[in-house]
């Protein structure tokens, strides 16, 4: 089941996927639009799904079935071993990495504090993050976004 805490965090991921998507594609209103929906869907397994560390595959699942364009996007995000992803994954990976568990504004950094704090630093959670962290800075679009 999808908490309060969760909404605030899928609200706040949709909003800085919008405003990310606006950076990337300037004047791009409809891609905005995309992007914002992508987050309100982005965790939305978590509703039907008892374990955390398959939300993904859930919600990617659902939203396949329903035809949703990006269904692939909510399916893989968060997964620290794909190398090339769609520009529409990388908007929605740094929303996710850059928005805290109440929907609150961080930087990479601070959200992986707030995940180490959570799980530990040596917990799986947190190291994958930090993978996923590293590969979105290095990436040539990160520039675009920051």
């Amino acid at each position: 089941m999808i908490s309060e805490n969760r909404w605030q965090h899928i609200l706040g991921v949709a909003r800085k996927a919008k405003k990310f998507a606006l950076k990337f594609k300037p004047n791009d209103d409809k891609f905005a639009e995309d992007m914002f929906l992508l987050g309100m869907l982005h965790d939305m397994g978590y509703e039907f799904n008892q374990s955390n560390a398959s939300h993904a595959a859930v919600g990617g699942e659902i939203l396949k079935r329903n035809d949703y364009r990006y269904w692939q996007e909510v399916a893989l995000h968060g997964d620290e071993t794909i190398e090339n992803m769609s520009d529409e994954l990388f908007i929605l990976n740094c929303a996710d990495m850059s928005t805290g568990p109440k929907g609150e504004d961080f930087s990479f950094d601070e959200r992986l504090a707030e995940i180490a704090s959570r799980f530990g630093k040596d917990s799986r959670a947190h190291k994958k993050c930090v993978v996923e962290v590293q590969k979105l800075k290095a990436d040539a679009r990160y520039s675009k976004i920051s």
